[in-house]
C-alpha cells in the first residue's frame, strides 16, 4: 500500500489554529507542522511532544522526525532544543531514541511494497550510528538501542535556558559555534531549532546566527527571521528588551571582526569579577496609579544569576535580607542603597517587587501587583563606560588600569534604565504597580 496520512484530522485541525500567527511549512506527508524555514538550512517550530493533551495541538515528534528524515535524510540534521522548564509532555533523550527506532523499523518493513518514498525516510547508510564503523559492517539503525542513545548527540543537543530571557553570553557563542561546525560539514545538513513557541528564544539564536555567520546587521536578521516565521503583522519577532539588549552585546562582539579577537573577548569576560556598590532609585514609589506610603510599603530589589542548570533562578543579594530597607525619603527624588555585593558572574538579573511590611498574608498579595525585571552583562556594560581607544581596550588590564585613574573608582562603570525599559510578567510590557522612574546601577571590576 502506498505511504499516506490523512491531513483533515482532529488533530491537524487543532495544530492549524494554535499555530494560526505562524508561517507553517507546507509538507506532502499529509500531517499539519509548526514549522518554519528561516533560511535553507535553519528550521524553526514549537516543542514537540509525545503525550496527549499536547499532541492534539502541538508538533508530535514522531512526525517531525519523519517530516526531517523524508525532506532532509537521515543523519542530516539536528535538534538544538532551547526549553530548561520541564513539563508532563517533555520528550527526554530516550524518548527521541524511541522513536527513531521505531520509524527505522517501520521503514525496513515497509520499504519494499512502499518504493523508494520511504526508503528515504531512514537511509541506514546516512545515519550517524554510521560514523566510524569501518565499511565491513552492515549492523542497521534498529539493531540496538544502544547505539543510538549512546550517540544521541548526534541527533540533538540540549542548551535550555530561561524562558522569556537571554542566554548567558557565552553560553551564545557556543551554541552559534555548536551550529556553524555541524553545517559545514555538509551542505545538506540543516538544523532544527525550537524553545517552547519557537519565538524568544530560538529567534534569539536564529539572529545571532544570521550575523554571526551570514553578515547580516542586526535589523536585518530581525527582519529575516520575523518575515519567514510569523505572519505579518502580528508579531516582531524577538521583542523583549532583554534579548534585545543581548544580541546588542553580539552586535559589538561582532564589531572585533576576527574569530582569534573573538575567543580573546571570551577568556577575558569569562574571567572577569565586579562588586556591585549601590542602587540609586529616582521616584521611588511616587508614580504608583494609587498611593502607597513608605511606613507600610517598600520595593524589593534582588541581584539573580542562572542556577547550574539554567532552569532557575540564584539570589545573591536581596533587599529584604538586609537591615536597610528602601524608603522612599521626604521631599527627596533620588534614594541611594549602598550593596557591598562581590558578583562572579557577568549575566546578571535585576528584580525588583513591592512588599508590605506588616502581614505576611498582605505581604504575599502585595508582591503581585508588580514584577519587573532587566538582564544585563556586567562585562560589556563596563566595556560601554570605557572611553580608551586602544585595540585591546576590552581587556581587563586595560579597563583596571582605567578604573584606577578614575576620579571615583567605585562609580567607573554604570548602567541606569527607565521603567518603561524593563521586562514585565511572562515577557510582556505589563509589569504592575509603577515603582520608579529611573534606577542606576553602579559597579567596579575587581
Amino acid at each position: 500500500m502506498p505511504f499516506s496520512l490523512q491531513a483533515f484530522t482532529p488533530e491537524n485541525i487543532l495544530r492549524s489554529v494554535y499555530s494560526s500567527p505562524i508561517k507553517v511549512h507546507k509538507n506532502d506527508l499529509g500531517f499539519s507542522l509548526d514549522l518554519s524555514y528561516i533560511t535553507r538550512e535553519l528550521i524553526v517550530c514549537s516543542y514537540p511532544v509525545i503525550k496527549y493533551p499536547q499532541l492534539l495541538y502541538r508538533n508530535s515528534l514522531k512526525d517531525l522526525i519523519s517530516y526531517l528524515n523524508l525532506h532532509h535524510g537521515a543523519g542530516n540534521w539536528k535538534i538544538y532544543n532551547f526549553k530548561a522548564e520541564k513539563g508532563a509532555s517533555d520528550y527526554s533523550d530516550e524518548d527521541l531514541v524511541t522513536a527513531l527506532f521505531e520509524l527505522s523499523n517501520f521503514c525496513e518493513k515497509a520499504s519494499a511494497s512502499a518504493g523508494p518514498l520511504l526508503s528515504t525516510i531512514y537511509d541506514p547508510t546516512k545515519s550517524p550510528c554510521k560514523e566510524g564503523h569501518d565499511s565491513a559492517s552492515t549492523q542497521s539503525l534498529s539493531s540496538t538501542r544502544e547505539s543510538l542513545l549512546e550517540r544521541v548527540g548526534h541527533y540533538i543537543q540540549r542548551y535550555g535556558w530561561l524562558d522569556h530571557s537571554p542566554p548567558p553570553f557565552t553560553l551564545l557563542q557556543e551554541i552559534l559555534d555548536d551550529m556553524h561546525e555541524y553545517l559545514i560539514q555538509d551542505s545538506s545538513r540543516v538544523v532544527l531549532l525550537h524553545c517552547k513557541l519557537g519565538k524568544g528564544r530560538s529567534g534569539s539564536v536564529v539572529v545571532a546566527y544570521l550575523m554571526k555567520y551570514m553578515r547580516c546587521s542586526l535589523r536585518e536578521g530581525r527582519e529575516i527571521f520575523v518575515n519567514n516565521r510569523f505572519k505579518v503583522g502580528l508579531t516582531q519577532g524577538v521583542t523583549i528588551s532583554s534579548q534585545l539588549r543581548y544580541l546588542g552585546y553580539h552586535e559589538r562582539f561582532l564589531q572585533a571582526d576576527h574569530p582569534s579577537n573573538w575567543s580573546k573577548i571570551l577568556s577575558e569576560l569569562t574571567r572577569a569579577q565586579f562588586m556591585i556598590n549601590s542602587f540609586e532609585i529616582i521616584h521611588l514609589l511616587s508614580a504608583a496609579p494609587v498611593k502607597l506610603e513608605s511606613k507600610t510599603y517598600t520595593m524589593s530589589i534582588k541581584i539573580q544569576i542562572y542556577n547550574r542548570n539554567r532552569d532557575g533562578l540564584i539570589d545573591v543579594f536581596d533587599t529584604n535580607n538586609k537591615e536597610q530597607s528602601i524608603d522612599s525619603k521626604p521631599h527627596s527624588n533620588l534614594n541611594r542603597v549602598s550593596v557591598g555585593q562581590r558578583i562572579t558572574e557577568s549575566d546578571i538579573r535585576i528584580s525588583f517587587g513591592l512588599r508590605h511590611k506588616g502581614s505576611a498574608f498582605i505581604d504575599n498579595v502585595t508582591q503581585l501587583t508588580s514584577i519587573s525585571h532587566f538582564w544585563i552583562n556586567l562585562y560589556w556594560e563596563t566595556l560601554a563606560c570605557s572611553r580608551s581607544e586602544s585595540t585591546d581596550h576590552y581587556t581587563l588590564d586595560k579597563l583596571a588600569n582605567e578604573q584606577s585613574r578614575c576620579r571615583d573608582r567605585k562609580n567607573f562603570a554604570m548602567f541606569s534604565i527607565k521603567w518603561a525599559e524593563l521586562d514585565g510578567m511572562k515577557g510582556l510590557q505589563s509589569k504592575g504597580f509603577k515603582l520608579f522612574e529611573t534606577f542606576t546601577l553602579r559597579w567596579q571590576l575587581l
